[in-house]
């Protein structure tokens, strides 16, 4: 230990007695020496918060480990619901909540308030508009001819979704100038909207999502739209169900995007089951390889199945027939037509493969509840929905066990396999 001190001291002197001008330059040297370690040790980095390249809107900051991937995968996560198809009551609900009475103003958040943590959770969301936003001139209407003012879109945005499919049989119920008028509200919002048009662009537009480095595509087709024949709606108005149409947005969507999921407004309306028309259109898909496919118009769920490309290729779509409803008020109460569904799902690629695997399917039922005086709205997961409330509304009011009927009916239609 005397020896260390002697040696020490000797080497502290040494230091001391160089002339001050080399020990500036020495400390320089220091500094510098430390100024490039740090920077070579920050290279490469993603950008951390306040600094200048944020990472890009809606992109995962969660690594593989804290996803519980194995090192080098990408993870984005999706959440996907029904028809959005709110009638006249729901609209003078909406009116009370934005004040005064029959002033034109409409707050429909309350629909939401729910079920918007599950949706802001998801890298993804979808949602199904089944009503055209029409605005206020023509005012809030229902059955048979529907239509939403402009505040529906702010609180579709406000609530989390990022995917709007417009293309339904609802989708000209006021005409040509309705639609427009639609068309320039999903404009102005910060979504990505397809399945109704008013100019080529619009029609060729390719509806993209990026989320970590995974792009989305989100095509939408429609059996037929109330009232008119198709030959008689102006050209690029509704994605209509075309197999030629299909096969070339597909392929056009594959070239730009890594996951194809692709909306059909198809079925027959409060079956439980898929049709042969359904059936049909689904196995096309799946021989496109396209990865999901989110049904709806039957206002009912319906089964949930991986469905083979028939070239026997090792692909497999996932396929949705009908989540059902989201947001609705039949005039006449049927149970089936308040229990609902909400597919997730996670999209992951791993480091040794630029395939994009689909992984984690859950499907979660939902409720809308409404009380028998149709002046309360609500969406509720069934876990979540209160005892009372499910007890209460309108078309489950006769059921000892709402909850339980809900579940059970889920397991049925949907598959055990999903629910949870």
């Amino acid at each position: 230990m005397d020896a260390i001190k002697s040696t020490l001291s000797k080497r502290i002197d040494a230091v001391s007695a160089l002339p001050r001008r080399v020990l500036a330059l020495i400390a320089a040297g220091i500094v510098l020496l430390v100024i490039i370690l740090v920077a070579l040790s920050t290279c490469g980095r993603a950008p951390q918060s306040g600094q200048s390249e944020a990472p890009a809107a809606g992109e995962s900051a969660q690594s593989a480990e804290a996803a519980g991937l194995p090192e080098g995968a990408i993870k984005v996560s999706l959440v996907a619901v029904g028809d959005n198809l709110p009638d006249e009551y729901i609209g003078y609900v909406a009116d009370k909540k934005a004040g005064v009475e029959d002033d034109d103003k409409f707050d429909y958040s309350f629909l939401f308030d729910n079920i918007a943590p599950y949706i802001q959770a998801a890298d993804l969301a979808y949602i199904d508009q089944e009503t055209h936003i029409g605005g206020s001139d023509i005012g809030v209407s229902g059955y048979p001819s529907f239509n939403t003012t402009d505040e529906m879109a702010d609180a579709v945005v406000n609530a989390g979704f990022d995917f709007v499919a417009s293309a339904t049989n609802h989708s000209y119920d006021h005409g040509q100038e309705a639609l427009e008028h639609s068309l320039s509200v999903w404009e102005k919002q910060p979504v990505e909207f397809t399945g109704t048009a008013v100019t080529a662009e619009q029609y060729n537009h390719l509806a993209l999502q990026e989320r970590n480095g995974i792009k989305f595509a989100l095509l939408n087709y429609c059996y037929g739209v109330n009232g008119y024949e198709e030959s008689e709606l102006p050209t690029y108005a509704v994605n209509f169900i075309h197999e030629d149409r299909i096969r070339e947005d597909v392929a056009r969507a594959k070239e730009e995007a890594d996951v194809v999921l692709v909306a059909m407004h198809w079925g027959t309306e409060n079956l439980m089951e898929a049709d042969d028309e359904q059936e049909k259109y689904a196995q096309l898909l799946a021989d496109l390889d396209v990865d999901v496919v989110l049904g709806s118009h039957p206002h009912v769920i319906g089964p949930m199945k991986w469905v083979a490309n028939s070239s026997g290729n090792g692909h497999q779509t996932l396929v949705a027939y009908s989540l059902g409803n989201f947001i609705a008020d039949h005039e006449t109460p049927n149970d089936i037509n308040v229990l609902e569904g909400m597919l997730s799902c996670d999209f992951i690629r791993y480091a040794d493969s630029p395939d994009v695997h689909v992984e984690n399917v859950k499907w979660t039922p939902l409720v809308c509840y409404s009380n028998e005086n149709r002046d309360d709205f609500a969406v509720y997961t069934v876990d979540d929905c209160p005892d009372d409330l499910a007890k209460k509304t309108r078309a489950l009011s006769d059921k000892s066990d709402p909850k339980g009927w809900l579940r059970s009916t889920t397991e049925e239609v949907v598959g055990a396999q999903w629910f949870y």
